[in-house]
């Protein structure tokens, strides 16, 4: 089932920062929120999952682990 995020959540995900977030985000290096209504961002959540399956796997010299919920 897909869900939206809200940034407090993807900070809790990930434990990175507003600021870090939309860094990353600004370089290609980060999932880009979609408007869900009106000013409102979110982030996919199965986005977010690849990313951080990315980053494991990127430190770890790994193919990306396939995990499923």
């Amino acid at each position: 089932m897909m869900r939206f995020l809200r940034l407090n959540e993807v900070k809790e995900r990930v434990g990175l920062g507003r600021t870090s977030i939309y860094k990353l985000v600004n370089e290609n290096n980060f999932p880009k929120p979609v408007h869900v209504l009106g000013r409102n961002v979110a982030w996919i959540d199965s986005e977010i999952d690849e990313w951080m399956m990315q980053r494991i796997a990127d430190e770890r010299g790994d193919a990306v682990p396939n995990i499923n919920y």
